[in-house]
């Protein structure tokens, strides 16, 4: 009897461990209810001085944009952007543009979202934290996070009917 508890203890000691080193090793982490990733939290100070956190927004649907001003299909998606922004801003719907050009192109940036009439917020990622937190590797890309905090479905450059997709989405997540 005391050499099959003593069998039992050494395997559960081996193979537990073999099942505890299958989770994901990327930090990422899933929400058990939604089947979805949860959205890297990140933070970014407004204009009036105040610090906000992505995780503040849940309960709201939010477009993540990244894009740089050096970005030809970064441009082109920019009045699709703005036509979401305007379509959605008052139905519980924010968009974030995150800015990935350098530091040393902080006046150029804001020249830049002047003349093309961005009224959505944009934060700057000169650094590519937040990117990184992403995965983000090429640009424009997209995340559509739903109201729980978590990833629903993400877009990768200026693909054809790319307003219609995202709205088509927004609508889904907003009924959630």
């Amino acid at each position: 009897m005391r050499r099959r508890i003593l069998f039992a203890v050494i395997v559960l000691l081996f193979i537990v461990p073999i099942f505890a080193g299958c989770a994901s090793s990327d930090g990422s982490q899933t929400n058990v209810t939604t089947g979805r990733e949860v959205a890297p939290d990140f933070s970014w100070q407004t204009l009036d001085g105040e610090i906000v956190h992505l995780s503040d927004l849940k309960g709201k649907v939010v477009l993540l944009d990244f894009w740089a001003t050096w970005c030809g299909p970064c441009r082109s998606t920019i009045p699709h952007v703005e036509a979401i922004h305007n379509n959605y801003k008052d139905s519980g719907v924010i968009v974030i543009g995150v800015n990935m050009d350098t530091a040393s192109k902080r006046q150029a940036v804001a020249k830049f979202i002047k003349e093309n009439e961005m009224t959505y917020f944009v934060i700057s990622d000169a650094n590519g934290n937040v990117a990184s937190l992403y995965g983000v590797t090429s640009i424009p890309r997209f995340f559509l996070v739903d109201k729980s905090g978590d990833i629903a479905s993400t877009k990768i450059g200026n693909i054809p009917d790319l307003e219609e997709l995202i709205t088509s989405e927004i609508d889904k997540l907003l009924e959630e």
